[in-house]
């Protein structure tokens, strides 16, 4: 009787870590905010082209960061640089394939540039790379359905 109970809590337990690297986040334990932090905050103030000089940073230290390609794609779309986000997103998802932040910020990206079919096979793929639901999931689709893509980043 207690099986499933303790299967379904194991597989949430093993599942919770997977949404921490969504859309971005940095493994450094530093006292000072790293770059990668500070480039964060600077996204959330709506500072993208200061936040994309220190991603620039980080990736120029560590260009294997797909957190960093990620939130670059980001700070070049919300500056309208489509094609060069796009790039980006690209690097994010040739690191890591199943990131889930790039695959939603290239959704948007989609969106906003009329693609809507190719964002809904991104939304087939956030699907499929979602152990439960996530908001990646929940953020794409209310953006495919409205045509509007400036949700908060939530980070």
């Amino acid at each position: 009787m207690l099986r499933p109970i303790v299967f379904a809590f194991a597989l949430l337990t093993c599942a919770a870590p997977f949404h921490l690297y969504a859309a971005g986040t940095d493994s450094g334990g530093s006292a000072a905010p790293s770059e990668f932090q500070q480039s964060k905050a600077l996204l959330k103030e709506g500072n993208h082209a200061k936040a994309e000089g220190l991603l620039r940073k980080v990736l120029a230290d560590d260009p294997g960061n797909a957190d960093a390609w990620n939130l670059l794609g980001y700070a070049t779309r919300l500056q309208d640089n489509f094609e060069q986000a796009e790039e980006y997103y690209g690097k994010a998802l040739a690191i890591d394939a199943e990131h889930i932040g790039a695959m939603q910020y290239l959704g948007m990206l989609y969106v906003k540039t009329g693609r809507t079919d190719d964002a809904r096979k991104l939304l087939a793929r956030i699907d499929d790379a979602c152990f439960l639901s996530c908001s990646e999931y929940d953020d794409l689709k209310r953006a495919i359905e409205t045509g509007k893509t400036d949700q908060d980043p939530g980070w």
